[in-house]
């Protein structure tokens, strides 16, 4: 069953009208914003940021994933959202990069 969602960005540094969709994703996105809190190396804004975005990303990404566009980054996608069901999970370590 898929969840609705309504998605808006507002510029905060200039006079433009908000952009906001509604669209729909295979999972809950905030289920995976919980279970993923503070198991990912980046900053809590940084974090509901990339989770959100990856998860809008993927939906698009999927649903047109025969599309020459999409092909060839498909399995590499495929493998890193492995790599990040496995972070999460606590599977593997998360080192913060250095700076």
């Amino acid at each position: 069953m898929p969840h609705t969602y309504r998605v808006q960005v507002q510029s905060l540094d200039r006079e433009v009208p908000p952009l906001q969709f509604d669209c729909q994703n295979h999972d809950d996105i905030f289920a995976i914003l919980a279970l993923s809190k503070g198991k990912l190396a980046m900053s809590e804004q940084e974090h509901q940021a990339f989770i959100v975005g990856l998860k809008l990303f993927g939906e698009v990404m999927m649903q047109h994933r025969k599309e020459e566009l999409f092909k060839g980054f498909l399995p590499h996608f495929k493998q890193f959202m492995g790599q990040l069901k496995r972070t999460a999970r606590g599977e593997e370590a998360v080192v913060a990069p250095s700076e």
